[in-house]
């Protein structure tokens, strides 16, 4: 019995495949299939050991509480501070130094005579007196600094700082040095810094009575002086 119709390997030729077409071998012919190799078996994956357990992380340290540093122990009373306390003071006596006589007859003058002249000289004069005082208020100023300065030499940390003496030139501003250096050398020294506050506030208050009875007494005289001439 004959072989099936196929292709088979060349008895001459193992690289090659013919035809065979069931009677006899056919010109037909293609390369040999190559057998595909059975894939290699591989060995089963080594079992790896656990991963080692590791410790728990160590407990950090509590942080430290903020410990307040010492208070210094300096003197704070400067000799600054009271010559600033003084400069404060000065403007209060520039009022005095006004001539309210004068305005009175440069008044009398412009009214009889149709004269400003007199009137124009005091205000000129009142204006130097304004800058007087306004000198005096930088006076203030220069000797926060050297007080600030002062303070620092002798040790105190971080004392208040004199450019806030500034204010002097702001109605009131006077009080911000003065509050502010006595809050901060409480802190930080141990002798603080109450006694100049408490005697500047002092000083003060008596000064804006002085002025306000002088005040007022001046001006009860002006008019009483008007009046006895338009009378």
């Amino acid at each position: 019995m004959s072989a099936p119709a196929g292709w088979y390997p060349d008895p001459t030729d193992p690289t090659r495949e013919l035809w065979w077409d069931g009677v006899g071998w056919t010109t037909h012919q293609r390369a040999a299939a190559t057998a595909v190799p059975a894939a290699p078996a591989y060995s089963a994956a080594p079992a790896y050991a656990a991963a080692p357990a590791y410790s728990a992380a160590p407990a950090y340290a509590a942080a430290h509480a903020y410990v307040v540093p010492p208070k210094a122990q300096v003197d704070t009373n400067t000799v600054w501070v009271w010559l600033a306390i003084a400069a404060s003071l000065l403007p209060f006596a520039v009022l005095f130094f006004i001539d309210w006589d004068g305005y009175v007859n440069a008044v009398l003058n412009a009214s009889r005579y149709d004269d400003p002249t007199g009137i124009l000289q005091w205000e000129m004069r009142l204006i130097g007196v304004s800058l007087i005082g306004t000198a005096l208020l930088g006076l203030f100023v220069v000797f926060s600094w050297l007080d600030w300065r002062e303070l620092r030499r002798r040790g105190v940390p971080r004392p208040f700082h004199w450019g806030w003496s500034f204010f002097a030139f702001v109605s009131g501003g006077l009080a911000v040095y003065m509050i502010g250096r006595a809050v901060v050398l409480g802190r930080r020294t141990v002798a603080g810094g109450w006694a100049p506050l408490w005697v500047w506030i002092g000083v003060t208050v008596l000064g804006y009575v002085v002025t306000i009875a002088w005040t007022i007494n001046m001006v009860s005289t002006m008019i009483s002086q008007l009046g006895s001439v338009y009378s």
